[in-house]
């Protein structure tokens, strides 16, 4: 009878939409990994690690701002959309418009503030390029992903994840061909071009399966208190997962730069499996999350289960795999795979604190979410401050392994915390 019942679960879990929607991101993260795979292999070789590291720094330095590009306008178009449908159309009107005059806001920081502070082998063109590109044009796309997301079409988030890197591909192909000796300007420029195509794309995409966006000015000072609490905790999380790269280029040299962002990005891209059911469910978590933290975290629990066994999987299979990295990218990566061992148990770290994080989310605690990420932030940036002068790359690590451990422990202890009030409350 357990055996029967088993396999009755089995095939409820085959037959369900967010089985369904899983497996359309997961697919899409697949394809993501084949395509960015080649074009990450071909930089990491044309550029080699100084060039590679001071490219991985500045696109760092701009992801820091990216949340706030669109004030957290994604995250507030899925819980209201998801919430109440006919909030479509407003929702995405008030994205693009928050996108424009936000990203232009930050971009015009960034390149202040960086006219100050350069890191060296990186002209200004370079950085404008790149903060056009990901604060604004790729911010637009994100809106347009996330408006689907927020419907429940998740199908077509999928398509739109792939079109970014699919765009990124022809990029690296063309700087390939039409470049003997390409700097890093030629590269970041088409990197802007095909991440702009992708936004005309995906915009066209959404109107035609959806509807067009409305454009209230108004609206545009509506939600800004929680744009903000979207914001600051998407910031903080690239904080923690990007701040270490750009401080060791700053701090140590190019080259350690190099061979840490190599092995984050395997790191990552061993990671997709888990942000494909996560982003697959985060709609569901603010339906749930209506009755309160009772029941966002009940979808927790059936989440959490196969997640951490698929990170226990993924650990296991990089420290067996690790010593394939200097054979493909080059024998100057060799210290690549020792550090992508010492950074694989981060994906356990990482599964536990996304579904506590999106527990709290969905119950409308996000401030509770943003404010723990944004202490680690600080704390992860205090680490690597101390650790990368002493330590290089490993420094590095030992950040980054401290922080999310931390992150996993105060965040659990909030989902514990509120849920026991809840039930006192009862």
């Amino acid at each position: 009878m357990p055996k029967q019942e088993a396999m009755a679960k089995v095939q409820q879990l085959f037959k369900s939409a967010r089985f369904n929607d899983s497996l359309a991101l997961f697919k899409s993260f697949i394809l993501q990994l084949l395509i960015q795979g080649i074009y990450f292999v071909i930089l990491a070789r044309t550029f080699a690690p100084e060039k590679y590291g001071a490219y991985i720094g500045i696109v760092a330095i701009v992801s820091v701002f990216m949340p706030f590009a669109s004030w957290g306008s994604e995250q507030v178009a899925i819980q209201n959309i998801s919430r109440q449908r006919s909030a479509f159309r407003e929702a995405w009107g008030t994205g693009i418009l928050k996108t424009l005059i936000f990203g232009s806001l930050f971009t015009s920081l960034i390149l202040l503030v960086y006219s100050f502070f350069p890191i060296p082998g990186i002209s200004l063109e370079v950085v404008f390029v790149v903060a056009l590109a990901n604060l604004i044009f790729l911010k637009l796309n994100d809106m347009v992903r996330d408006s689907f997301v927020g419907i429940g079409l998740l199908n077509y988030t999928a398509r739109i994840m792939f079109l970014v890197s699919l765009n990124r591909f022809f990029g690296v192909l063309v700087l390939i061909t039409l470049f003997d000796h390409p700097s890093i300007l030629e590269w970041t420029v088409l990197y802007c071009f095909a991440t702009f195509a992708a936004a005309v794309i995906s915009t066209h995409l959404l109107v035609k399966q959806v509807d067009y966006p409305k454009f209230v000015l108004s609206k545009v000072t509506q939600d800004l208190k929680l744009g903000f609490s979207f914001a600051l905790g998407i910031s903080a999380q690239s904080i923690y997962n990007d701040i270490d790269k750009s401080m060791l280029a700053k701090l140590s040299t190019l080259a350690s730069a190099g061979i840490y962002g190599a092995a984050y990005h395997i790191l990552n891209v061993s990671f997709t499996p888990i942000l494909s059911l996560a982003m697959a469910s985060f709609r569901n978590f603010f339906q749930q999350g209506v009755a309160g933290i009772r029941g966002s975290f009940e979808l927790c629990k059936k989440l959490l289960p196969m997640s951490l066994g698929y990170s226990i999987f993924a650990i296991v299979g990089l420290a067996i795999f690790s010593p394939l990295i200097p054979l493909i990218l080059g024998a100057e990566y060799n210290d690549s795979a020792t550090a992508l061992i010492w950074l694989s148990p981060t994906i356990f770290f990482r599964t536990m604190h996304l579904f506590a994080a999106d527990t709290l989310t969905g119950a409308d605690l996000q401030k509770v979410r943003s404010g723990a990420q944004a202490f680690v932030a600080l704390t992860n940036a205090g680490l690597n401050f101390w650790l990368i002068p002493l330590y290089s790359w490993r420094g590095a690590i030992g950040a980054t392994i401290i922080s999310e451990c931390l992150l996993m422990v105060i965040l659990w202890s909030a989902v514990y915390l509120y849920s026991r009030k809840a039930l006192e409350a009862t």
